[in-house]
Order: structure tokens, then sequence, then C-alpha cells
């Protein structure tokens, strides 16, 4: 009991206090550095593969893909061709039970009808672009009547309140 001084107390204390700080130091690059290291591997690893490629032709890529994929599943659709299996088929356990489709004209139960809009008409892509030409000339009729004078006046009136200010 002679060794036990002030000395290798505060020794023993230290050395528990860099054993905490060093689990400490372990749990934090376990816990956050690493996964963000990972992160920024895989993104830099994707960027490199996708280098020279704008998010547009990605995405008509998937898009062609996509539809692709949509092709040729509405080919074997309409192929009807027999499925062939090989090797062992276990039987069929239970045939399933076909419900009767819906009819067309009944109207199915809604939480609010009332947003049911029953005169929706799907326009063709003429009737949208002539539609668009015309919104763009009353647009540029409503610009060209407008007076920038009378509009910075009334804006001012408007922000200040009628309270002074005015010329």
């Amino acid at each position: 009991m002679n060794n036990i001084n002030i000395r290798n107390v505060l020794l023993a204390i230290g050395a528990i206090v860099l054993v905490i700080l060093g689990m400490n130091i372990l749990s934090t690059l376990i816990g956050s550095i690493i996964p963000i290291i990972i992160t920024g591997v895989v993104a830099f690893g994707i960027g490199r593969a996708t280098a020279g490629r704008s998010m547009g032709q990605l995405f008509r890529t998937a898009q062609s893909a996509g539809g692709t994929v949509m092709a040729a599943a509405s080919r074997m659709a309409e192929q009807k061709a027999p499925v062939t299996v090989q090797g062992k088929v276990n039987p069929p356990a239970a045939k399933p039970v076909e419900k009767p489709a819906p009819a067309a004209d009944v109207t199915p139960d809604l939480k609010n009808p009332e947003l049911l809009d029953t005169s929706f008409e799907i326009k063709t892509s003429e009737q949208i672009a002539a539609e668009s030409a015309r919104l763009e000339v009353e647009a540029s009729q409503k610009a060209a009547a407008m007076d920038p004078k009378a509009l910075i006046e009334e804006r001012k009136k408007r922000l200040l309140g009628n309270q002074g200010g005015q010329s």
C-alpha cells in the first residue's frame, strides 16, 4: 500500500480518460465518418461512370428501355404462345375464384362524389396547341396594353398604402 500516491492515482485517471476518449473517437469513426467516406466513394464512382452524359440522356435511355420492355410484353400477349415448363411442375393447389368484372356504367362508391368531373374530355395535341397559341396572343395583348409608368405608380400606392411618397 506504500505505492498509492497522487502521481499513481493521476496516471490511472489519465489512462482511463485516454481509453474513454479513444473509444469515443473510434465510435465516431465507425458511426459517422466511415459511412460518409463510403457514400463519397460511391458518388464519385457513379459520377465518373456517367461523365459526359446529361440527365436528359439518362432519362431518355430509361424511357426507351421501358418502351422496349412494354413493346415486347404486348407482343407476347398478342401471340398468346403456350407456356412450356421444363422440369418438375407442382399441381395447382386450388383454382382461384374469379371475381366478376364491375359494370362500366356503374359509378363506384366515392368519399366525395361532388369532386367527380363527369364532363371531362381528353384534348388532342392540336387542341392543346391551339389553346396555347390563343393564350399567348391574349398575354401579349395584355402586356402591350399596360403602361409601365402607370404600373409603377400603382405599385407605389399599393406598397405605401396611399401614405405619402406620391408624385
